[in-house]
């Protein structure tokens, strides 16, 4: 029997050469699109050019461009014309530097999709915004709670670009300018430096931190110490924002929290106690910033360190050899009018080079001849200057003759010029004894022979008791209001000092 078949007659075998020629014809023409899944896209990026194409379209019948089965993947096809995306994968940044399963790119940009399909924007789907390290939690709709698309965001050319942070603040200043504003001078513009997505930082609490905020560093504005934006691993030691003061460089360490509280550099604290320079040593530091030499004067100057790096106690001795290398011959004279005891006349405020005693306590009359050792002196027979006694009890005792009676501001009465004559500035019997007007004064002894608190009148008068009651008798005392055995009191009825009352 004979086998029926395509080749059977000439003329099936010529519709098989035909069908052949067409398919082949069909291929060469359409470079294979016969057997393409779909169309390729032809979405397009503007003013964006990659080897001559603005759309995977326009090579459509190319492809190798695509495929080349056994010698590349699809991935390597693709960054040989997209090269950028090439080098961050390469360097392992930007965003495809950070994805899973990067050398699969048809799993996030799927083709033959038809023309208007979007690879990039399909990929938004699959990717996790995350491993940008900003989180999208609290960036899922606008302020006018419409959905927020990438592009809000991302505004530079392509959806892969990174947010700059102007862009941050320019949506967030629309909603609150002065917020942004005060937040700008306070934190700086490197937004993403401090915010991730996930928390607005709202409720941050800096003393919850390594780093409390207290004392004078509450007068900080964030920029102060995160400078350039700068929020992570900023150093905490004092000396990382505070240069070590020179006065004592070397010397005491880099412990600063020993001495020194946030609340102010000074009062410090020295072996536990409180310190201050002036109030601790009655010493200022006023005078004594730099050195003859014009250096700055630090603590060792004066103060030797011990070998456990500790203060000593300041030897005045250092202060005379100091001293002396600026005026040796001063010195040797100043040592010898006022010894070496430095710190009971100088207190660091005050040089004294312009010093004026009258100032304190005018040298004038007597005064002017005493010298300096007569009032500055202690009990042990030393030189003391501080705190020397101005008054004149402490240096004249007073006299027996009104001790306890005019008490003790002698100079009401007496001046520097001598003790005597004395001026008495109230005295209700005239001192001249009622005489005319420049006759000579009655000395005090005439009528207070004992003390300034009893007279007579019979140191120049020679009464006779019985003749003194006769003549004043008992209507003369009625008269004046006087009791009898008030008789010796004379200057009652005389004041003026004559005879007639």
């Amino acid at each position: 029997m004979k086998r029926a078949g395509l080749f059977s007659s000439p003329l099936g075998f010529m519709l098989t050469i035909l069908l052949f020629a067409g398919l082949g014809f069909s291929l060469w023409r359409d470079r294979g699109l016969a057997f393409s899944p779909g169309a390729i896209t032809a979405k397009t990026r503007p003013g964006v050019t990659i080897e001559n194409y603005t759309s995977h379209a326009e090579f459509e019948k190319e492809c190798s461009f695509c495929h080349d089965p056994l010698r590349a993947t699809l991935a390597q096809k693709c960054i040989e014309c997209h090269t950028q995306i090439g080098e961050q994968i390469s360097r392992a940044e930007g965003l495809h530097g950070k994805l899973k399963n990067v050398e699969r790119c048809n799993l996030c940009h799927p083709e033959h999709q038809g023309r208007e399909f979007d690879p990039s924007a399909a990929a938004h789907s699959f990717f996790d915004h995350s491993i940008t390290r900003f989180s999208l939690t609290r960036h899922q709709l606008n302020f006018d709670a419409t959905a927020m698309s990438c592009a809000a965001c991302h505004t530079g050319e392509g959806l892969y670009t990174s947010v700059a942070d102007s862009d941050c603040e320019n949506c967030h200043r629309q909603h609150d300018a002065t917020l942004m504003t005060t937040h700008l001078a306070q934190a700086g513009a490197r937004c993403q430096a401090c915010h991730d997505g996930k928390d607005r930082m709202r409720d941050f609490d800096h003393n919850a931190t390594a780093f409390p905020l207290d004392g004078r560093h509450t007068d900080l504005v964030c920029m102060d110490c995160h400078a350039e934006g700068q929020f992570k691993d900023i150093p905490h030691a004092c000396q990382d924002c505070h240069a070590e003061p020179i006065v004592h460089q070397g010397i005491l360490g880099l412990a600063c929290g020993d001495c020194h509280t946030a609340a102010g550099w000074k009062p410090a604290r020295y072996e536990g106690q409180s310190f201050d320079h002036a109030a601790t040593t009655r010493f200022s530091l006023n005078r004594h910033p730099v050195d003859y030499t014009g250096a700055t004067m630090t603590c060792a100057a004066c103060h030797p360190a011990n070998a456990g790096q500790s203060l000593a106690k300041a030897d005045l001795q250092i202060c005379i050899t100091c001293h002396a290398q600026r005026d040796q011959a001063f010195m040797d004279q100043h040592q010898a009018d006022y010894g070496t005891a430095c710190l009971d006349c100088h207190d660091g405020v005050d040089r004294l080079s312009n010093f004026d005693h009258n100032l304190l306590f005018p040298l004038d009359g007597r005064h002017a001849e005493a010298d300096c050792a007569a009032c500055h002196r202690d009990s042990a027979g030393g030189k003391r200057f501080r705190n020397t006694p101005t008054t004149c009890v402490e240096c004249h005792p007073e006299p027996e003759i009104h001790a306890g009676v005019f008490g003790v501001d002698c100079e009401y009465c007496h001046t520097t010029q001598a003790w005597s004559p004395a001026n008495l500035r109230q005295h209700t019997f005239p001192l001249n004894h009622g005489l005319e007007d420049g006759a000579p004064q009655t000395a005090c002894e005439t009528c207070h022979t004992v003390n300034y608190t009893t007279y007579t009148c019979y140191g120049c008068h020679e009464h006779q008791a019985q003749d003194i009651q006769e003549e004043h008798d008992q209507e003369v005392f009625d008269k004046a209001g006087v009791s009898r055995d008030r008789l010796l009191e004379c200057a009652i009825c005389h004041p003026t000092g004559t005879e007639e009352p």
